[in-house]
């Protein structure tokens, strides 16, 4: 009888052994690529990132292959270089702790906004690697310079987000909650996204922008035709106003009739310190949205119409 409860708890220990082994496998193998490429948005105002799995692991095989990826045309229609294609990285460099990028004479002739953003980009790329703490900007081997003449010196991934107060072409990160349709079109569905962009740029901008452009999930239906205009997006006394051109009444989406109205609410609400958003299309408010929907008065967030998760 001992021996036979030994066999049993033996079988039960080597069950166990795989199950941990066996769930150790399934983690690798849905784990999410940790490596982000860096784009520029058609509007050149944000960046967009992809997944990016690099060839060799090593810290000096990761510099070499993102610095070559950076100065080459994406092989995707949806992504913009980052660089102008006269911009060129001529070498890149690994000291043990810093990534030296040398440019071709014509980085300083990029518009300030879009320098800005390859900045940006660039370090945001190198300092994921791990054992890069810094990148600095070199220019045919010479240091990098502001418009004042000041060395640029080394940067790292904090030097674009700290500094808007001092710098009004500074760098902003945020991660934003998105509000899209799901696939029947009758619910919203958070989407979060993480967010680059220049920090003149007001974030409800940036919001109503996104929204604009649409979902990035598989699955996800956009509220908001991409044909729509803003007009215009600000904060007065917590409450923002949007103001759409007449595409916002005329290209309605097939998705159920609150939930292009919602998405915004929401996806503002969540965004800014706000009690509410009126919508007005090129300037009216005294208008219909669809059948019943009046935007004469200020819209507030209503999280009812998100769809639960299973389990929840």
């Amino acid at each position: 009888m001992k021996g036979r409860k030994r066999r049993i708890l033996f079988l039960l220990f080597c069950v166990a052994i795989l199950f941990v082994a066996g769930c150790s496998k399934k983690e690798k193998k849905e784990e999410k690529t940790e490596y982000q490429m860096y784009y520029l948005s058609p509007t050149e105002s944000f960046l967009e990132t992809d997944n990016y799995k690099p060839t060799k692991r090593t810290t000096e095989a990761m510099v070499q292959e993102i610095g070559k990826m950076l100065d080459e045309t994406p092989e995707k229609e949806e992504h913009f270089r980052l660089l102008p294609k006269e911009v060129n990285i001529l070498n890149c460099s690994y000291d043990g702790e810093k990534v030296v990028v040398n440019f071709n004479e014509n980085y300083k002739k990029m518009k300030n906004t879009r320098e800005i953003l390859v900045r940006a980009g660039v370090v945001a790329a190198f300092t994921q690697i791990p054992g890069v703490e810094y990148v600095e900007f070199t220019e045919n081997g010479a240091p990098l310079t502001d418009s004042e003449g000041v060395e640029i010196g080394k940067m790292d991934r904090n030097t674009f987000v700290a500094n808007e107060g001092e710098n009004v072409n500074s760098y902003v990160h945020s991660n934003l909650n998105l509000y899209f349709a799901d696939e029947e079109g009758s619910s919203l569905v958070k989407e979060t996204v993480s967010a680059y962009y220049n920090s003149n740029i007001p974030v409800e901008r940036e919001v109503v922008e996104r929204l604009l452009k649409g979902p990035k999930t598989e699955g996800l239906k956009p509220t908001l035709s991409p044909n729509t205009k803003i007009l215009g997006v600000s904060i007065v006394e917590g409450i923002c106003y949007v103001n759409l051109d007449k595409s916002f009444l005329n290209n309605s989406m097939d998705v159920q009739e609150k939930l292009p109205i919602y998405s915004i609410v929401n996806s503002l609400t969540d965004a800014c310190n706000i009690r509410a958003v009126q919508i007005s299309v090129e300037g009216e408010t005294k208008v219909t949205f669809r059948e019943t929907m009046k935007l004469d008065e200020p819209f507030h967030a209503d999280y009812s119409l998100i769809k639960e998760e299973k389990g929840e």
